[in-house]
């Protein structure tokens, strides 16, 4: 056999066609990886049970729901005559006039993300409004007691309602104080 470089040339061959293979069988790999990745984009499908956050229906008077047992589960106190629209001078005053409606300490909007829009206090605790939003996303059923939390749609955005109610009460949104929420926004923004 004929030596190369000192080396049997059969040798040489054996290991440069071994060398050959291993790259053809490294490259076979990547690509079956990549068609995997590709052929697994393409079959997420959505959750056909999930509906999404701006259609859900937040059921009236969940019970069992709360972190805290000793909370009583209320209706919403009917509210009083007050025009929350006419006669403001902009929307943390509508909010005020809606709070004092709902019997509500009171209320803020903010951002399904967290950020604040406009609230009936002059300063609202922004930690509470982020970890309220991340909740109600997460889970709109959720429920604390002197916490109501509701959903509201507006020019496409979610918007999220952050009431605090006096006393110890678990409560649920009233259909009237959403409506009325969403005629504030319309009204000022």
């Amino acid at each position: 056999m004929p030596l190369v470089f000192g080396i049997d040339s059969t040798v040489l061959v054996l290991v440069t066609g071994i060398a050959v293979v291993i790259c053809i069988v490294a490259y076979l790999v990547v690509k079956k990886i990549q068609a995997t990745k590709k052929t697994k984009l393409h079959k997420i499908a959505a959750d056909p049970f999930r509906i999404p956050l701006r259609v859900q229906k937040i059921p009236v008077n969940t019970k069992g729901i709360s972190p805290n047992q000793g909370a009583i589960v209320a209706s919403a106190p009917h509210p009083t005559e007050i025009n929350c629209i006419h006669g403001m001078t902009d929307i943390s005053q509508s909010l005020v006039a809606l709070a004092e409606k709902y019997s509500l300490d009171e209320i803020t909007l903010a951002t399904s993300d967290g950020l604040l829009m406009a609230s009936s206090h002059r300063t609202p605790a922004a930690d509470d409004i982020a970890r309220y939003c991340r909740i109600y996303t997460t889970n709109p059923l959720v429920r604390f007691p002197g916490i109501m939390l509701f959903g509201v749609e507006h020019k496409g955005s979610s918007l999220v309602g952050i009431a605090k109610i006096k006393g110890r009460v678990l409560q649920e949104p009233d259909q009237d104080l959403i409506c009325d929420t969403k005629d504030i926004l319309h009204w000022w923004i």
